[in-house]
C-alpha cells in the first residue's frame, strides 16, 4: 500500500474559476439542447417557484411595510400558483431581491438557475484539489456536470440545485471547524445551514451531517464544547417557527407513509440513483475511496476528516430521504451527488497512483480518460436521449391580449407546469393586480395538494359551459400536448366552450414547438361582464382564507 499522500495546496481564485466556467458551459450548452429559453417552464413545480420569486419583488416594490400575508393572500387571488408555505421561503426572498432589479423573465430565470446549479463544482473542486492533485478536480467537475441529476437541474427552474450549493458549502465550514475550531466557522455553519432548510425541507439533513461526522472521525472532544451548540440553538431559532406555522400545509405534499417498508423501498430507490448519475463503477471507486482512507486514517487524520465530511453528506441525505416520507425522486438526492463524484473521483485517483507505482505513467493517464469516460456515461446517455422542453406558444397568447382589449378574466387549462406557466407570463404583465386568472383544474374539480383524490366537479360540458357564464369569463386557453386532453376535466372544458351557442368562438391555433401538441383559444361572444366578487370568493382557498384574518 502507498504512503498516504499529504494535502496539496488549496486551489488558486484562479483554478476555482476554471472549475465554474467549465460547469457553466456543460450546464448552458444543456439548457441550449433542451431549449430551456424558449420553453421555458414546463414541469410542475417550475412556475411556482418563479411565481413565488416574483411575488416577493412585487411585495418588496409596492407593498414593503404592508402585511405580506394579505399581499400574498390578494396576489394569489388573482394568479393561483404562488405556494410559499409548501416550499420555504429563503431561495424566494433572494431570487426577489433580484428580480427588484433585474427583468422578471424567463432569460433571466433561466440564467440566474445556471449560475446557482453549477455552485457545488466549488466544493468539488476544493475537496479533489486537496486531497488528489488539479487534473483530478477538472475530471471530477466534468462528471458532476454532465450527470443526468445536474443536467436536469440546469434546464429546470427548481430548487434542489440551490439547496446542494448551500449544503456542500455548510459541509465546507463544518469540515474547516472540525480541522480548527473558530466562532467564524460554526457560525457560519448555523446560518448556511438554516439557509439550507429555508430552501427546502430536505435541507434538514445539513443537521445529521456533524452527528455521522463526529462518529466517523472520533471527534467526540467537540460535544464538551459551547460551540456546536450555540450553531444548533441559532439554526432552532431561524427555522423552527417557520415551520411550525406552514407544517400542515408542507405535510399535504407526502406521497407515503413513515415506517420501515418506506425506509427500504427510500433506500434502495436512492441507491440506485446514485448508481445510475455515476455509473456502478462510480460507486465502487468511492467505496474503494473510503476503505483506503478509513485504514490509513492515522497517519493524516486530517485527510480523513475531508474524506469523512463527504461520506457524512452522503449518508445524511440517503438517512433523511428514507426517514421522511415525502416522495422517492432522483432529484431529492442531488444533496449527496457532489460528495458521490468527490469519493469517486478519489478512488479512481488512488487506482493510477498504484499504476505510477509499477512505472506505468501512461497507462495511468489512459486509465484516468476512460474512467472519467466511463463515468460520465449516463450523462451523456441521458443527453442524447432527452427530448426539448415543449413550448407551448405562450407568448404568442399573451401577444395577443396585448394587442387587443384587455382580458379581465381567463380560464388557462393544461398538464400543471402548463396552467402554471400561462398563470406567471400574466403575472409579470399585470403589476396593478388588475387582471384574474382561474385554472380550469380548480374550476371543474377537485383533488389533494398531489392530485391524488381527482374527482370531476360537473357530470356534463353543458353544466361547465353554465359555470363559465356564471362567473363571466372572457377568454378560455386550452393546451392540448400531444393533441390530447390533459385531464378528464379537459376535454370537458374543450366540449363545454366548442359547442354550438356555447357563447365562445375559437380565435387561436396556436402549434406547439419541440413537441407535438397545439394551444386553443377560445374568445367570448359578445361583450361579457366578469362577476369578480364570485371570482374572488371563488379564488380564495380555506388556507388563503386563514391567512387574510392575520390582516387584522
Amino acid at each position: 500500500m502507498l504512503p498516504d499522500p499529504p494535502l496539496s495546496k488549496r486551489p488558486t481564485a484562479a483554478f476555482f474559476l476554471l472549475a465554474y466556467i467549465v460547469a457553466v458551459a456543460i450546464g448552458a450548452f444543456g439548457v441550449a439542447w433542451a431549449r430551456s429559453y424558449q420553453a421555458g417552464f414546463t414541469g410542475a413545480d417550475e412556475p411556482a417557484h418563479f411565481l413565488n420569486s416574483y411575488f416577493v419583488a412585487d411585495y418588496l416594490r409596492h407593498h414593503l411595510g404592508t402585511n405580506p400575508m394579505g399581499a400574498a393572500a390578494e396576489f394569489y387571488i388573482h394568479y393561483p400558483k404562488i405556494s410559499i408555505g409548501h416550499w420555504p421561503p429563503a431561495y424566494y426572498g433572494i431570487l426577489g431581491l433580484l428580480f427588484t432589479v433585474l427583468p422578471a423573465t424567463v432569460a433571466v430565470a433561466f440564467t440566474i438557475n445556471l449560475l446557482v446549479a453549477v455552485l457545488p463544482v466549488l466544493g468539488i473542486a476544493l475537496a479533489l484539489t486537496l486531497l488528489c492533485n488539479r487534473a483530478v478536480a477538472i475530471a471530477g467537475v466534468i462528471v458532476y456536470a454532465v450527470t443526468p441529476l445536474v443536467f436536469e437541474g440546469c434546464v429546470n427552474f427548481m430548487a434542489d440545485q440551490p439547496l446542494t450549493a448551500c449544503v456542500v458549502a455548510a459541509t465546507g465550514l463544518w469540515i474547516a471547524y472540525v480541522c480548527k475550531p473558530g466562532w467564524g466557522k460554526i457560525l457560519g455553519f448555523a446560518i448556511l445551514g438554516a439557509l439550507a432548510v429555508l430552501i427546502k425541507g430536505n435541507g434538514g439533513l445539513i443537521a445529521l451531517v456533524p452527528v455521522f461526522h463526529i462518529v466517523l472521525t472520533g471527534q467526540w472532544k467537540l460535544l464538551r464544547s459551547a460551540k456546536p451548540y450555540c450553531a444548533a440553538l441559532l439554526m432552532v431559532l431561524a427555522v423552527v417557527p417557520w415551520y411550525i406555522v406552514t407544517a400542515k400545509i408542507a405535510a399535504d405534499g407526502f406521497n407515503y407513509a413513515a415506517g420501515v417498508d418506506y425506509a427500504l423501498k427510500a433506500l434502495l430507490a436512492n441507491l440506485a440513483t446514485l448508481s445510475n448519475n455515476l455509473t456502478p463503477l462510480g460507486v465502487v471507486l468511492a467505496l474503494l475511496a473510503i476503505v483506503v482512507e478509513f485504514r490509513q486514517r492515522r497517519q493524516t487524520p486530517v485527510r480523513w476528516i475531508i474524506v469523512s465530511g463527504m461520506l457524512s453528506m452522503v449518508l445524511a441525505t440517503l438517512t433523511l430521504q428514507s426517514i421522511v416520507p415525502v416522495d422517492i425522486v432522483d432529484r431529492y438526492m442531488a444533496p449527496a451527488l457532489p460528495a458521490v463524484v468527490v469519493l469517486s473521483a478519489l478512488g479512481g485517483h488512488w487506482v493510477l497512483s498504484w499504476l505510477r507505482r509499477i512505472d506505468a505513467p501512461r497507462a495511468a493517464i489512459a486509465l484516468g480518460v476512460v474512467l472519467t469516460l466511463v463515468c460520465s456515461m449516463p450523462g451523456f446517455q441521458h443527453i442524447v436521449g432527452r427530448a426539448p422542453k415543449p413550448d407551448m406558444a405562450l407568448n404568442q397568447v399573451s401577444s395577443l391580449q396585448a394587442s387587443g382589449q384587455p382580458v379581465v378574466l381567463a380560464v388557462i387549462d393544461g398538464p400543471t407546469g402548463a396552467e402554471g406557466a400561462f398563470i406567471a407570463d400574466r403575472a409579470v404583465h399585470d403589476p396593478q393586480l388588475e387582471r384574474y386568472t382561474v385554472r380550469s383544474s380548480k374550476l371543474l374539480s377537485d383533488s389533494n395538494f398531489m392530485g391524488s383524490s381527482y374527482v370531476l366537479k360537473y357530470a356534463t360540458a353543458q353544466m361547465a359551459a353554465d359555470r363559465l357564464r356564471q362567473l363571466g369569463v372572457q377568454q378560455v386557453v386550452i393546451m392540448r400536448p400531444g393533441y390530447a386532453p390533459a385531464f378528464p376535466h379537459s376535454q370537458q372544458l374543450r366540449d363545454a366552450v366548442a359547442a354550438s351557442g356555447s357563447g365562445f368562438t375559437l380565435t387561436q391555433s396556436l402549434p406547439h414547438r419541440f413537441r407535438p401538441g397545439v394551444t386553443e383559444v377560445y374568445e367570448a361572444v359578445g361583450a361579457v361582464h366578469p362577476r369578480i366578487a364570485a371570482i374572488r370568493d371563488f379564488g380564495t382557498p380555506a388556507k388563503v382564507a386563514n391567512l387574510t384574518k392575520l390582516k387584522n
